[in-house]
C-alpha cells in the first residue's frame, strides 16, 4: 500500500509536469481536478500508514506544496491562495476518507477483556 501511495503522489508530480493537454479546467478559478486527486491521494496514505495521521497530514502538506512548485515549472502561472485551501482541503478529505476506511478494513479487535 505504501508503494502505491508513493507512485500515485509521483505520478500527480510527473503529469503536473507533463506538457500534454489532458488536464480539464473543470472550474474557475481553481481546477477541481487536483483536489479530487489530492483527496485519493490521501485517502491512499491514511491506508498506507494507518498508524501515524500526524505523518499522512505532512505527507499532503508537502504534496500540495510540490504540487504547486511543480505547476508553476510547468505552465508559469503562480496559483492563488483559494488553489492552495482547495487543495489541502481535497488532501484532508482524502485523509478522512482513509481514516473511516481503515478503520472499516480493520476494526480494533486488540481491547482487553475484563474479567
Amino acid at each position: 500500500m505504501k508503494i502505491l501511495a508513493w507512485s500515485y503522489i509521483a505520478a500527480l508530480v510527473a503529469v503536473t509536469l507533463a506538457h500534454l493537454n489532458l488536464q480539464a479546467q473543470l472550474g474557475d478559478p481553481f481546477n477541481m481536478y487536483r483536489a479530487g486527486a489530492l483527496c485519493v491521494a490521501g485517502m491512499l496514505a491514511r491506508l498506507a500508514y494507518p498508524q501515524s495521521p500526524s505523518f499522512t497530514c505532512l505527507l499532503m502538506i508537502g504534496s500540495v506544496s510540490v504540487l504547486g512548485l511543480s505547476h508553476f515549472l510547468a505552465t508559469g502561472s503562480y496559483g492563488s491562495s483559494m488553489d492552495i485551501i482547495v487543495d489541502m482541503s481535497g488532501g484532508l478529505w482524502g485523509i478522512a476518507i482513509g481514516a473511516m476506511l481503515s478503520r472499516l478494513i480493520s476494526p480494533t479487535s486488540k481491547r482487553t477483556a475484563l474479567y
